[in-house]
Formats: structure tokens, C-alpha cells, sequence
């Protein structure tokens, strides 16, 4: 840059002018120094013993490489282009940084040159402290977690000096299981509880200005139960089945093959055993069983019926026959005496009954009994 070049040519001029005086030296220099953001001014310190030498140039640069202000032979002061009013210089050397910010901070470099050809060359570094503020506070791996995972709250803030960190809970007291760091800004809960739940404030302070702070809040799944529940047997139990009527499988007609043991033949040997594709001896044996007792149920209810009420071959039935006694004809019943009226005579043989085919004269009373 051109005030470089100027500076280099002043540093030669100054070497070839010099004669038996003293060479100028620092009587002090700034070192480090701290200002807080927002103050009204904060100086830079350089203090020089020229010896009578004179001033040729003067340069203060922030490193690396911005030029601030420069001031030549003991003239004024010229502020480079852009920092106007932010940069002042006293004294002999010192310098003057105008309403400081947290940008102001960092490496300042004073050089000069003398016509003894002496230069100089010192180093000074400018901290600015300032208020933390939060940038991000986060729950990993999240906001929601399950009862017995673990769950770290992270608290990141940016501020010179670099600042402390405090966790409090809304409702009451930190869980005694919660470690917090106070340098990396985190809380971490391990196999946490449900009791956990709630919501956390992150303060980060460093004695600048106020504390900040910050919330999150984090809720603690688990299991739901509702009421007492009666113990299950530890063995297996089988659910009661309503029992179905049996159904009989499809009655084979019972042949001439069939064997005496209700086998058929050919089929299965033993007693009970079923045969390849057919039914056991024994539910063989059972179906012609009922089989021959329907049948004989049959006949003899078969029998008894033409019994009863069959025809009889050997008997003939039995014929009554009742003769009425008429009035002779020709005698009117105004010609009898109603007070003499006649004898009524009984005929004892008015009455044939027929009885096993042959005709019979019974006695009227005799043939009512019969």
C-alpha cells in the first residue's frame, strides 16, 4: 500500500541521517487491553523516548493489514479513508479507539521512523468483552422421550470472557439424577424419569451486562395402567367349547360280506381296528345291531296287527235279527176297547238270531243279552 511504501522510505531516510545522538526507545507500551462493548473510549498506550531525534513518519495498523491513522514529521493526524471519527491520536503515541464495540477487538500495531534512522515497532491486543447471547438450546436425540432413555439439554452461547451456564426448572428443583456442566451448557439425564417432565431455563452470563436465558421443554413418555388386574394363570388353559350334538357319519347298508365280527371282509384284522379308508369293527358291529332290531321291532309289530285286526277264517259272524210283531191289518185301533184292551201275549220265538251261520230262535230278553 502507499502508506507502507512512505513508512519503508522515512525507516531508510531516518537510518542515513542519524548521528551520535541516542536512538528513541518505548517507555511503555499498551500490552493487552480490555474494554467492555459499548464503552465511550478505551486508549492504546505507546509512550517513546526519542532523545531529542526527530519524528519523520508514524503509522497504527490493525492487523493484518488495515491502516487506521497516520501522522507525519509531528504533524496532525490523518485517519485513513472510512475511520473517520472511530480513531484518535494523543500524545506522543497513543492511540484513541472511539465508541467501542466487540469488533474493535484484536491485534493493534504501532510504527515510527526518526531521522537518527531508529524506527520502532510494537504490538498491542485489544479485548472486548461483551454480554452472552444464546444462539440455540437443543434436547437430543429429542423433545419427546420414553421413561428410562437418556435425554442431554444443550445450552450454546457466544461472549467474551466465554460464559457460565445454570439450568433451573419451572416448577421446582432440578432431578437428582440431572448432571449439569457449567462450561459446556449441558444437562444430561440418565434412565429418566417421568417425574422429569417439564420445562428448563438455560442462563449463560459472564458479568457482562445481564444474564441471558432461554426455555425448552421436554416431555417424558410411559406406559399407561388402568386399575388392578386379576393375575393370569402362568399354565396354558383351553377355552370352554359349548358341546355340539354328535352326528353319525353316513350308515353303510349291511351286506352278505359283511363279517360276523362287523368287519368287512378284507378289511383291517383284529377286533376295533378300522380298516384303510372305513370304519372301525366295533361302530360296524353297532350299526347292524340296530339295524336287526328295527327289523325285528318291525315284524313283530307287523304280527300283532293282523291279529287283532285281521279276517278270522274259522268263525262266521254273528247276525241278530229282530222281528217287530205289526198290528193285523184290517183291525183298526177304534174298534178295541181301550179299558179291555187284549192280552199282549209274549212270543218267546219272535226273535231269530243267526250265530255261527245257523239261524236260531232265542228268547227276545235272551237275544238283547246276547
Amino acid at each position: 500500500m502507499e502508506w507502507s511504501v512512505f513508512a519503508e522510505f522515512c525507516l531508510v531516510l531516518g537510518c542515513v541521517l542519524s548521528g551520535g545522538l541516542a536512538a528513541p526507545s518505548f517507555t511503555s507500551e499498551p500490552g493487552n487491553v480490555t474494554a467492555e462493548d459499548g464503552a465511550a473510549m478505551v486508549q492504546l498506550d505507546w509512550q517513546v523516548d526519542d532523545d531529542g531525534s526527530a519524528q519523520l513518519f508514524e503509522v497504527w495498523t490493525k492487523l493484518p493489514t488495515t491502516g487506521l491513522i497516520k501522522r507525519t514529521a509531528g504533524g496532525d493526524a490523518e485517519p485513513f479513508e472510512g475511520f473517520e471519527g472511530k480513531f484518535e491520536i494523543e500524545g506522543v503515541a497513543t492511540l484513541k479507539v472511539l465508541n467501542v464495540n466487540k469488533d474493535d477487538a484484536g491485534q493493534y500495531q504501532f510504527q515510527a521512523s526518526y531521522d537518527d534512522g531508529t524506527s520502532l515497532n510494537s504490538v498491542a491486543t485489544l479485548t472486548v468483552n461483551y454480554q452472552p447471547t444464546i444462539s440455540d438450546v437443543s434436547a437430543t436425540p429429542g423433545a419427546n422421550v420414553n421413561e428410562g432413555d437418556d435425554l442431554t439439554l444443550t445450552c450454546a452461547a457466544d461472549g467474551v470472557p466465554a460464559p457460565t451456564f445454570t439450568w433451573s426448572k419451572s416448577d421446582g428443583d432440578l432431578p437428582g439424577t440431572a448432571v449439569a456442566d457449567a462450561a459446556a451448557g449441558t444437562l444430561v439425564f440418565s434412565n429418566i424419569s417421568r417425574t422429569a417432565t417439564g420445562t428448563y431455563t438455560c442462563s449463560a452470563g459472564n458479568g457482562v451486562g445481564d444474564a441471558q436465558t432461554q426455555d425448552i421443554a421436554f416431555v417424558v413418555s410411559y406406559p399407561t395402567t388402568v386399575g388392578p388386574t386379576t393375575p393370569r394363570p402362568t399354565g396354558t388353559t383351553k377355552k370352554a367349547e359349548t358341546p355340539k350334538a354328535a352326528t353319525s357319519p353316513p350308515q353303510p347298508e349291511p351286506t352278505s360280506k359283511m363279517a360276523k365280527n362287523g368287519t368287512a371282509k378284507g378289511r383291517g384284522k383284529g377286533r376295533g381296528g378300522p380298516g384303510p379308508g372305513g370304519l372301525g369293527s366295533a361302530a360296524i358291529a353297532g350299526i347292524v345291531c340296530g339295524v336287526v332290531a328295527l327289523v325285528l321291532t318291525i315284524a313283530v309289530g307287523a304280527y300283532c296287527a293282523s291279529k287283532r285286526f285281521g279276517p278270522q277264517p274259522d268263525k262266521k259272524p254273528d247276525v241278530v235279527t229282530f222281528t217287530k210283531v205289526e198290528e193285523a191289518e184290517g183291525e183298526p185301533l177304534k174298534d178295541k176297547d181301550p179299558e179291555n184292551p187284549p192280552e199282549k201275549t209274549e212270543d218267546k220265538n219272535d226273535v231269530s238270531i243267526v250265530k255261527n251261520g245257523d239261524m236260531e230262535d232265542v228268547p227276545l230278553k235272551s237275544a238283547e243279552e246276547a
